[in-house]
């Protein structure tokens, strides 16, 4: 491939990658992140919640670069470039000149929702990539049909499937589209068969995870569908799903369109069935609302065809493109935290209250708060470490405290910010962090710490002496009021652990 036809692509990447290395961020690790960094100190073929790619990710960049808020961000601004490499790669294949691939570049770079996604260190962003890359294959496929394409397409959904689950829902979307149109001849194929069982072959150990481990990915999205998921309102997983890209719509709906029903993308009509098909899925199985951003990038790039068709005139079709840009400008601080706190509460407030612009703000369980759960979920984390050591130093020998924790980010919190032996050791029941929770409580630990929202009655009856240490005070954290306490002289505490600990690893063994 000539350099002189992918400078487009490579322009987009650059300027993407660039954007994200030079935001100033002014918050710090987000919970899951910290999450993610401890997997990468457990490799394994499997997470209670995750597959295993982004443990493998998380352990190669942190031996590679460390550990460090900038080292843990380039990757998602990596894959994040790619994405927009991807996009403007998609919409050259269908058929679209320079200003095709520019447009589809500028609606996926200024997109609220792909901003956000390449920020932090999740399997969001990476998720997105496999999707477009299936994708783009999907599309050469059907431009070629030459059957390496399949091949290429069944790597592509094993690796995102060892990266996020939510890939069984574009292999559903997959088998229904291609069964729908005229492409449905690729199911007599011999190379079909033989791409279904390298994708098998790709995931297998971690398959094989799951039937050791007595599939926890099951109670995880069973708890999932009882708390988060049953929150989700149809008519508002809809509109967001218009929201999240913004002017973004402009493109990637008249992109839809296009490949549905113009004679002209007749060979690529499937490409629009999959959409149709995951939008549908997610409806009935109710998933949320971000679980369909992998589906949009190729949406844009046929937008980018279609509008490069119909403007002729090049003032017409840049004039489309600045719009673009400028209508999604006065978003970015609601995709990137480039503002402090201050001027970002006045900016959310802003866009609530004058605006009706609420879905900013609107957290997974649907209230509405003063900063997008994102960024709540960026603070406080350091307070809670630092309260962890005030308290372990407190018992004048720190290496014999346990220290256990309520949920998943206060225990990568302590993790992280580490400073005594005994908090790389934390301990809770959240995620998978019960996996690697011991079954009984060595003899050396004399002193109990707990991180919680509150005491309980269990804690309470558990030690004579209960001591708070401190509390998190960040008004707008969504850790404000976790409490760290030192429990001292307990009363059939071991006794008490290695029963709990029995009981929650039950589900897995």
């Amino acid at each position: 491939m000539r350099l002189s036809n992918i400078k487009i692509p490579l322009f987009f990447a650059s300027a993407k990658l660039i954007l994200h290395l030079s935001t100033n961020s002014h918050y710090g690790f987000h919970r899951d992140e910290l999450l993610y960094l401890a997997l990468g100190k457990h490799l394994d073929w499997g997470y209670w919640s995750n597959p295993p790619f982004i443990g493998f990710v998380s352990f190669l960049n942190q031996h590679i670069l460390g550990d460090g808020l900038f080292a843990t961000r380039l990757v998602p601004a990596l894959f994040g470039a790619a994405l927009l490499f991807l996009i403007c790669l998609m919409a050259r294949d269908l058929g679209g000149g320079n200003f095709a691939q520019i447009l589809a570049g500028i609606t996926g770079f200024t997109s609220i929702a792909y901003l956000r996604s390449s920020h932090m260190f999740m399997p969001v962003i990476i998720d997105i990539f496999f999707w477009s890359l299936a994708a783009l294959f999907v599309i050469r496929y059907l431009k070629t049909e030459n059957n390496k394409w399949l091949m290429w397409l069944a790597v592509a959904l094993g690796i995102g499937f060892l990266n996020k689950y939510s890939v069984a829902f574009l292999i559903m979307a997959l088998a229904i589209a291609f069964l729908l149109t005229s492409q449905r001849r690729v199911y007599l194929k011999k190379q079909t068969w033989l791409a279904v069982g390298l994708a098998l072959l790709i995931v297998l150990p971690n398959l094989l995870w799951q039937w050791e481990y007595n599939f926890p990915v099951i109670f995880h999205m069973q708890n999932l569908s009882e708390t988060q998921l049953a929150t989700v309102n149809p008519f508002i997983f809809l509109l967001d799903q218009v929201l999240m890209h913004f002017f973004g719509f402009l493109v990637w709906i008249p992109g839809l369109l296009f490949l549905l029903f113009n004679k002209k993308m007749k060979k690529y009509k499937t490409v629009g069935w999959i959409y149709i098909a995951t939008l549908l899925l997610f409806l009935v199985f109710k998933g949320k609302n971000y679980y369909t951003l992998g589906a949009y990038p190729m949406l844009m790039a046929a937008g980018g065809v279609f509008w490069e068709q119909q403007l002729k005139t090049k003032w017409k079709q840049y004039a489309l493109a600045v719009f673009i840009v400028i209508g999604n400008m006065p978003l970015l601080p609601g995709s990137l935290p480039i503002l402090p706190l201050k001027q970002s509460l006045a900016y959310f407030d802003f866009m609530a209250n004058d605006l009706g612009i609420n879905s900013l703000t609107r957290w997974e369980r649907g209230n509405i708060e003063a900063l997008p759960q994102d960024y709540a979920d960026m603070l406080a984390w350091k307070e809670i470490a630092n309260l962890t050591i005030k308290a372990t130093e407190k018992t004048g020998d720190p290496n014999s405290c346990f220290i256990y924790t309520e949920n998943y980010g206060q225990a990568g919190a302590v993790l992280h910010f580490a400073k005594y032996k005994c908090m790389e050791n934390v301990v809770s029941f959240a995620d998978t962090y019960r996996m690697w929770a011991p079954d009984e409580i060595a003899p050396d630990k004399k002193s109990f710490i707990y991180i919680n929202d509150e005491l309980g009655g269990d804690v309470e009856e558990l030690f004579s002496d209960i001591e708070l240490i401190g509390e998190v005070e960040h008004p707008y954290a969504r850790e404000r009021g976790t409490k760290v306490y030192l429990c001292r002289q307990p009363k059939g505490f071991r006794r008490f652990w290695k029963e709990r600990a029995a009981a929650v690893k039950s589900m897995f063994r």
